[in-house]
């Protein structure tokens, strides 16, 4: 398993699920039940290293645009969702973090249990192991400048194509990490 091989199984479950982020949850755990225990053991490693990847400021000030109001705590399962959408978004998002209006139509998804430890549970079916390295928390803190999400102006200079989503979305809420 190396990083190409990964992000070719997150892509293969994604189309193989036509799109359904639930079923490509399934997908994706009983692909990786098939794998050896070194390759789960990197698998799981690529997926928490792409998770620290999101881990930033810039990313969780577009969480909250998108989402509303958001818990720390749900952060680990947005990520999981983002990185479901294979390497294209993952790479977008983190480039420029207003390209996660690209995934607005499948938000209701965003906070979704589906992802949740599926790679440690996968690790320990194939191999009876728990996953040496295994950071469900990644990065103790978030990486980059955070964004006062009061200020509006900032909001539309920095987050453009987010600003437009949340004028013809109310309802979304204020954007906060709790």
């Amino acid at each position: 398993m190396n990083e190409e091989t990964f992000w070719a199984v997150v892509a293969d479950c994604r189309r193989e699920s036509a799109n359904d982020t639930e079923l490509a949850s399934r997908i994706l755990f009983r692909r990786l039940r098939s794998l050896s225990p070194a390759d789960v053991t990197e698998f799981v490693r690529l997926w928490e290293r792409a998770r620290s990847r999101l881990s930033s400021w810039p990313v969780t000030d577009a969480v909250c645009l998108l989402l509303g109001s958001v818990e720390e705590e749900d952060l680990c399962q947005i990520q999981d969702w983002i990185i479901s959408y294979g390497r294209t978004a993952v790479e977008g998002i983190i480039e420029d973090s207003d390209n996660l209006v690209e995934l607005a139509a499948d938000a209701s998804n965003a906070r979704a249990l589906w992802f949740d430890e599926f790679m440690t549970e996968a690790h320990i079916v194939v191999s009876g192991t728990w996953p040496l390295g295994y950071d469900p928390d990644g990065p103790e803190d978030l990486i980059g400048e955070r964004t006062d999400l009061r200020d509006p102006e900032i909001i539309d200079r920095k987050f453009p194509r987010l600003t437009a989503f949340r004028h013809l979305h109310p309802e979304v809420g204020s954007p906060e990490l709790r």
